[in-house]
């Protein structure tokens, strides 16, 4: 097959993959209102802007550096509005160092993984709490490793108020000689990226059919969920995670009742509609710092369309059913949450 041909093949697969993408949202098992149809719609085009994104961008794992992977506006896969990823690619069987400052963030967390397959499962090849490091008296921190698998790290930070914890400051630097590689464009290459990106698209559009799909019939409660367990492939192994689907309707309210576990240094409660997005411009997210506790010590969270006059307060954002998280750091034995569905008249009372 010619040159010309592998591309006219790559950029079908890219027209039936974006096909496929739309029918997810047009065809979801539940029937969308005007608002939860918008932001369907909107989350193809923040995808197909994220994927082109990390498609084009110069990155080059014998150049390597830093770039976020998630903006700020829209968050896409279930990404924390509380946490910077930064990514770097690296080459597997390469030496690499990493050295910054490490900030003011609640945790920073380094992690190591392989490139992952088409089901979406990522390999977890190495974590590093930055903490753990030799960290100097100015934040100052270095970190060099080698992995024969490695094919992209992050770099996670967890804030509990980014407006008062200045973010970490890092760069990565090829320890070993750079692998020769082609200087211009090839055709080969960018079959690849269009092959990539078509991958990407039908992966992201059908998240909510991998990720826990199987519990959407009996929503409104908690499952525990290993970093193993997770499909979605990028967990962090110094969180234990909490998933469930969520269902109620405009006149109704969920509400949620924890015991926050005495020595955890993080958690929060983070709401998504149904394909694994959040709005951080929405109260869509609440951590240990920003919720009211009752007079016990006690945590209760509610869920629902409209301010029924509780601290904690989440909002659906006019969505119906969607997916909730918690996240609980370095904690691996926190008490599950409990869920009820109560009329929203009902939700401002405090426990």
């Amino acid at each position: 097959m010619s040159s010309t041909d592998d591309l006219t093949t790559a950029w079908a697969e890219l027209r039936a993959a974006l096909e496929s993408a739309v029918h997810a949202v047009t065809d979801d098992r539940d029937p969308c209102n005007e608002r939860e149809a918008s932001d369907g719609h909107r989350y193809l085009l923040w995808m197909l802007s994220a994927i082109s994104q990390n498609a084009l961008l110069p990155a080059d794992p014998d150049r390597p550096s830093f770039r976020p992977m998630i903006e700020a506006t829209r968050h896409l896969g279930a990404a924390g509005p509380d946490i910077d990823y930064d990514v770097a690619l690296i080459r597997p069987g390469k030496r690499y160092r990493i050295a910054g400052t490490r900030g003011g963030a609640s945790y920073v967390g380094i992690c190591l993984y392989d490139n992952g397959d088409e089901k979406g499962t990522t390999g977890l090849l190495g974590n590093i709490d930055v903490d753990a490091l030799v960290v100097g008296a100015d934040g100052s921190f270095t970190y060099e490793f080698e992995s024969g698998a490695a094919a992209r790290l992050i770099v996670r930070q967890y804030f509990h108020d980014r407006s008062t914890q200045p973010r970490g400051d890092w760069t990565i630097t090829l320890l070993d000689e750079p692998t020769p590689t082609p200087s211009l464009p090839t055709t080969d290459a960018v079959v690849a990226q269009l092959r990539n990106f078509a991958m990407q698209l039908r992966w992201n559009a059908m998240l909510n059919q991998l990720w826990g799909a199987e519990y959407r019939d009996s929503p409104n409660r908690f499952v525990r969920q290993s970093a193993a367990e997770i499909v979605a492939a990028i967990p962090n192994p110094d969180v234990t995670y909490a998933f469930g689907w969520w269902r109620i309707e405009a006149a109704e309210a969920l509400v949620v009742d924890l015991v926050p576990p005495s020595d955890c240094p993080y958690w929060s409660l983070q709401l998504l509609d149904r394909w694994f997005q959040c709005s951080p411009d929405r109260r869509t997210n609440l951590n240990d710092r920003q919720a009211a506790r009752e007079a016990d010590g006690t945590v209760r969270l509610v869920i629902a369309a409209a301010d029924p006059g509780h601290p904690n307060w989440i909002d659906t954002s006019g969505h119906r059913v969607g997916t909730m998280f918690f996240r609980w750091l370095h904690t691996a034995d926190a008490a599950l949450p409990e869920c009820r569905v109560v009329p929203l008249n009902e939700a401002g009372r405090r426990a």
